[in-house]
């Protein structure tokens, strides 16, 4: 069953899939305050999606709590973060980047846009990812075209494998044929994934 979350809870959990971590590293991962955070992380405690336990400091500090998602989807993210970073590892960033490129090309190979006009293309391609668990819209603004991506299913594993994000923008360009010039990156803190068309 597909969870219903606000943005920033699904985020949160997105972040606890792929390793626990303390109030205070949630805040700084997501550009809130600390309390905000720990808002939402009670209220995902409450729902059963996430567990806590206060863990002692090695030496003077003070005990911390840390949080862990207990949700379906949390082995999975794991592993999907583990499995990166032994690739990256043991193949090096530039074939993670190139393996992940081939899976696009795989997962993108039944949409055939080569004959279509740009516009359109780009349509397409939107709706896609929309179907992939995106929010992508195409967006015109002087004269220029750009896909922006305000919501993206992998986001907490790209903050800690910018592979995924490379891999996803020469997809994109072989896709439409054209060079992108990526001018703002959900991972980074932007407020969308977003690509102009060059």
């Amino acid at each position: 069953m597909a969870l219903l979350l606000e943005g920033t809870k699904e985020r949160v959990l997105d972040l606890l899939r792929l390793r626990p971590r303390t109030a205070k590293e949630v805040a700084e991962a997501l550009g809130v305050s600390r309390a905000a955070a720990q808002r939402h992380l009670q209220d995902l405690e409450a729902r059963g999606l996430v567990r806590s336990e206060v863990r002692r400091c090695p030496g003077r500090g003070r005990p911390h709590r840390v949080y862990r998602a207990q949700d379906q989807g949390a082995p999975y993210a794991a592993l999907c973060g583990d499995v990166l970073k032994g690739l990256e590892r043991a193949l090096g960033r530039e074939a993670v980047v190139a393996l992940l490129l081939e899976r696009n090309r795989a997962l993108f190979a039944p949409l055939r846009l080569e004959a279509l006009p740009l516009k359109e293309r780009l349509l397409r391609l939107a709706l896609f990812l929309k179907e992939q668990g995106y929010e992508a819209e195409v967006v015109e603004e002087g004269g220029r075209l750009y896909l922006c991506q305000r919501r993206c299913p992998k986001l907490a594993l790209s903050r800690e494998h910018a592979a995924l994000c490379e891999s996803e923008l020469l997809a994109y360009q072989e896709l439409l044929g054209l060079p992108l010039v990526r001018e703002e990156r959900l991972a980074e803190g932007g407020s969308c994934c977003r690509y102009r068309i060059e």
